[in-house]
């Protein structure tokens, strides 16, 4: 995988989340590009850059997106949605074997378990931060279910999201530099009878 194009993405993408998010946003249910980038690529490279890559895009939807606490003052804590997105990518990464890539509902479906992980993975982290510092939860004075169902509304929306992200990201795929490998085994079939 080449790692310019890659960065380029993550920016790009988290500029748009940043800038136009308001286009994908219906009532307090928030789409974003950045969890189709990671699964993109969680489903495409090699395994073994897959969790990083999804760490380093979760330490800039930490640095560009900061939690709004119930008084409406910004906090930046890089590193809830670093272990989140690398959760998320350990989910998607079993499913490489399991979805046909070219069809766009299974990259869909992919991006909304994704999703789904990363918000359970951020709730869990938040609340676990609310305990160790004494300090509110970012959804106060919301229950924490509620903020559950908002999250997974939001995986959903990012799942819709998905489709033309994902016809845009297919159509790039070659400067990517993705290693394809192709496993050959022997058998009655290739010896040309």
């Amino acid at each position: 995988m080449h790692w310019s194009v890659f960065i380029i993405a993550v920016l790009l993408a988290s500029a748009l989340d940043a800038g136009l998010g308001g286009l994908f946003e219906v009532g307090s249910l928030r789409a974003e590009i950045l969890p189709s980038i990671v699964v993109f690529v969680a489903l495409s490279a090699p395994k073994k850059i897959v969790v990083r890559a999804a760490m380093l895009v979760g330490l800039v939807a930490d640095l560009f997106a900061p939690v709004i606490l119930g008084d409406g003052t910004p906090l930046v804590v890089p590193g809830p949605r670093v272990l989140a997105f690398a959760l998320g990518a350990a989910a998607v990464i079993p499913l490489r074997g399991l979805l046909y890539r070219q069809n766009p509902l299974s990259n869909s479906a992919a991006v909304a378990i994704f999703s789904a992980f990363t918000a359970l993975a951020w709730i869990v982290m938040s609340i676990l931060r609310s305990v160790v510092t004494g300090g509110d939860v970012p959804w106060w004075p919301a229950t924490g279910t509620s903020e559950l169902v908002v999250q997974f509304l939001g995986a959903l929306g990012d799942a819709v999201l998905a489709l033309p992200v994902f016809w845009v990201l297919t159509r790039t795929k070659p400067i990517w530099g993705f290693e394809t490998k192709t496993r050959l085994t022997p058998g009655v079939a290739r010896e040309g009878l």
